[in-house]
């Protein structure tokens, strides 16, 4: 079975919503598993999202957590309309 390439959009969206399920915040390791992206990668990714506003980065003694900001929210909210659209589109 061929696997599916994920979006860049797609991939943003599993990583706010692995963050969302940890409550908001979360490290890189946690949210490169949940999302299924390698680490390297995650961390790229986190420093665009990070770069547009979607979450920040907060030095603590025992590494960086990641935390969603209200506009992380709001992408994870129309990425959802969004891709109900498609579906319907679909139908």
């Amino acid at each position: 079975m061929k696997k599916v390439k994920r979006s860049k959009l797609d991939i943003y969206n599993s990583l706010l919503r692995a963050m969302d399920s940890y409550g908001g915040s979360g490290r890189i390791t946690h949210l490169s598993y949940a999302s299924n992206t390698p680490l390297d990668r995650t961390k790229k990714y986190l420093q665009f999202l990070a770069d547009k506003g979607l979450l920040r980065a907060q030095e603590g003694d025992d590494g960086v957590d990641y935390m969603m900001t209200p506009r992380g929210y709001e992408f994870l909210r129309a990425y959802s309309v969004v891709g109900a659209l498609i579906e319907v589109e679909r139908a």
